[in-house]
């Protein structure tokens, strides 16, 4: 995935993600609600060789490298990405896989290296420069 492809998206979702919970840098959640640690990964789906990963390498890819990385349970969405490449002064648009996963507090650390170790895997396998990750304050609860 090219670094830039969803900051704007990213970031949007980020700020109306954040601004529900942070203040200053902290927060508190509401009566029956934990704090967590909400991560989001982009992978952009258009391969080096300007192929596309496809459903069975992406489902290989969640299986082998993200489920064992969060077994409690996540969340994937497709999406569409932008980004523009200011040395060519091309726009790239590309399908996206976004990662929602919910990490206790105290997990935050283990979440990121878990992050960064299947963002490496999947540049490898798919000849990737970069995958996006967020990290946002949030509160949750299973009703």
């Amino acid at each position: 995935m090219r670094l830039a492809t969803v900051l704007v998206a990213a970031s949007a979702l980020s700020l109306l993600l954040a601004a529900g919970c942070a203040v200053g840098g902290q927060f508190s959640c509401p009566d029956g609600m934990d704090p967590f640690t909400e991560l989001n990964i982009y992978f952009g789906r258009e391969k080096g060789d300007g192929n596309m990963v496809t459903e069975e390498e992406w489902s290989g890819f969640l299986a082998d490298s993200v489920t064992p990385s969060f077994p409690d349970g996540l969340t994937v969405l497709d999406a569409r990405g932008q980004w523009l490449d200011t040395s060519e002064g091309r726009l790239y648009v590309e399908s996206t896989k976004l990662l929602n996963v919910l990490v206790p507090l105290d997990a935050t650390d283990a979440g990121l290296v878990s992050v960064r170790a299947m963002s490496d895997d999947y540049k490898s396998r798919f000849d990737q420069q970069a995958v996006f990750y967020t990290t946002l304050p949030a509160c949750a609860a299973v009703y």
